[in-house]
């Protein structure tokens, strides 16, 4: 038989270790990860900043176009840099944006960063001056797959001057 101390004492235990359970932070595993990190769409995202070393116009108004990509004129290897504290790519699978030249043929090369230096050799993409292109990178091209990195660069690929260059709805999923 039990008494009612022994009754109360138990009721207490239980009660302590049901409210431990409910208070409880659930598993990593649990948290869901983003979905998509945006970068730029008309403005800068939460959280990154413009580190570039080539002439970079932010919220460019285009005449007739919602838009408002970045302009971009870069000299010889110069790059569009955009900087984020370290964040995991987990869970994301590609680099997105689209991207429009002034002039035929010019290159640029995608780099995504890890503690400020590339991780791979990037991915060479022709531009072209008659509308928007999509592009869309692998982070597996980037070398960026499930790592922690801190940046992405869109860098004149050539020895000579780029004509300027536009760039918006940058965004990793």
């Amino acid at each position: 038989m039990f008494n009612l101390r022994t009754v109360f004492v138990v009721a207490s235990l239980f009660a302590a270790s049901s409210a431990s359970a409910q208070t409880s932070l659930p598993p990593a595993a649990d948290i869901p990860l983003p979905a998509q990190m945006p970068v730029y769409d008309t403005a800068l995202a939460p959280g990154w900043q413009n580190w570039s070393w080539a002439k970079a116009d932010l919220s460019v108004e285009l005449s007739g176009s919602t838009r408002k990509p970045i302009r971009v004129v870069a000299g010889p290897y110069q790059a569009l840099y955009l900087h984020h504290d370290p964040f995991s790519t987990k869970g994301m699978t590609k680099l997105s944006m689209l991207i429009q030249g002034s002039a035929p043929d010019g290159e640029v090369r995608i780099f995504a960063l890890i503690d400020g230096k590339v991780a791979s050799e990037g991915k060479l993409s022709k531009l072209g001056n008659t509308g928007w292109t999509q592009l869309v990178v692998p982070l597996v091209t980037l070398g960026v797959e499930d790592k922690m990195i801190d940046g992405l660069w869109v860098q004149n690929a050539t020895g000579a001057d780029l004509p300027k260059f536009y760039v918006t709805e940058i965004k990793i999923d």
